[in-house]
């Protein structure tokens, strides 16, 4: 038993109570809770609480929410005890079963071959943005919007597997060293996935912000240690010639590096990091469901 067949159940009694606004909702729970004997102020709750128990794909659920969301919408007390229980029952069964530790299950309402359109869409998006690169010669690298994208819409390794399979697939064109950079990808598609799942760090334009500044500080300490150590300080890219220029100044490979590596990482993590943002926000309706509301900005009525 799965948690989103008792989501579309909550949407039967959304609908057969006249589609009422999550604000509406929001309000009947309050009610409900106050009836309760709760006060006020622990009685409240959020319009995005509740938005967020009518989204599919969701792990968790809170069993006493489910409660009196159904008692809102017009259910009887052995209803909302009805649909807390298969809540309750759902969530001791996943904690029970095995767990695959490397993967989150992707949304429920996305089919196996969209999802390998995604990731093989994502992968072709970064090597795209690499040979963009090589081409113009530019100081960035631009190969991690697709990894972006897939760590935001899919889950954090998901996106490590998008990271992963460009820099194999990356080796074609940019021969073995793209391999060494693999590690920087992967680690990106952690950050972003799991800052903005777990931290919450895109429910605003100043902490998505931050979120990609995090990204391009982590993907930096990655990559200093395998330009120093594998590759002696020297890329190939644009972004040598600000190494050069630190070097100078510094006379210190590992600080010149870190520092070339570092004005180049905040730029490129920005550009990749609002361009996968401007592509959710592109997503037809259909496929903005997949879309985590964890982390999304914006609060539907």
């Amino acid at each position: 038993m799965e948690l989103d067949a008792l989501v579309r159940e909550l949407h039967t009694l959304r609908e057969g109570a006249g589609q009422p606004s999550f604000g509406d909702i929001a309000i009947g729970v309050s009610r409900v809770r106050r009836e309760r004997g709760l006060a006020p102020e622990g009685a409240r709750v959020g319009r995005t609480t509740v938005y967020d128990a009518f989204r599919v794909g969701r792990r968790r659920l809170d069993a006493e929410l489910v409660a009196d969301i159904v008692r809102a919408l017009g259910g009887t007390p052995t209803d909302a005890e009805r649909m807390a229980g298969r809540c309750l029952a759902v969530q001791a069964a996943r904690m029970s079963a095995p767990v695959d530790v490397l993967m989150d299950p992707p949304p429920a309402t996305m089919g196996r071959r969209a999802l390998v359109a995604i990731i093989f869409g994502c992968v072709l998006i970064n090597l795209a943005g690499r040979d963009m690169v090589d081409l113009l010669g530019l100081p960035l690298n631009l190969d991690m919007v697709g990894t972006a994208f897939s760590a935001l819409v899919l889950g954090p390794w998901w996106g490590a597997l998008v990271g992963l399979t460009t820099n194999v697939a990356g080796t074609a064109v940019s021969g073995p060293d793209s391999l060494w950079f693999a590690p920087v990808n992967v680690v990106g598609a952690l950050v972003w996935g799991y800052a903005a799942r777990r931290w919450r760090m895109g429910r605003s334009i100043p902490q998505f912000f931050l979120l990609n500044v995090l990204v391009a500080v982590t993907c930096t300490a990655v990559a200093t240690i395998t330009i120093v150590v594998l590759l002696g300080g020297v890329t190939g890219h644009g972004a040598d010639d600000i190494t050069a220029s630190v070097l100078e100044m510094s006379h210190s490979l590992w600080v010149s590096v870190s520092v070339s590596n570092l004005l180049t990482s905040v730029s490129d993590k920005l550009i990749a990091g609002f361009a996968s943002l401007a592509l959710i926000e592109a997503l037809p309706a259909a496929m903005r469901v997949w879309v985590p509301s964890s982390w999304m900005r914006g609060d539907p009525a």
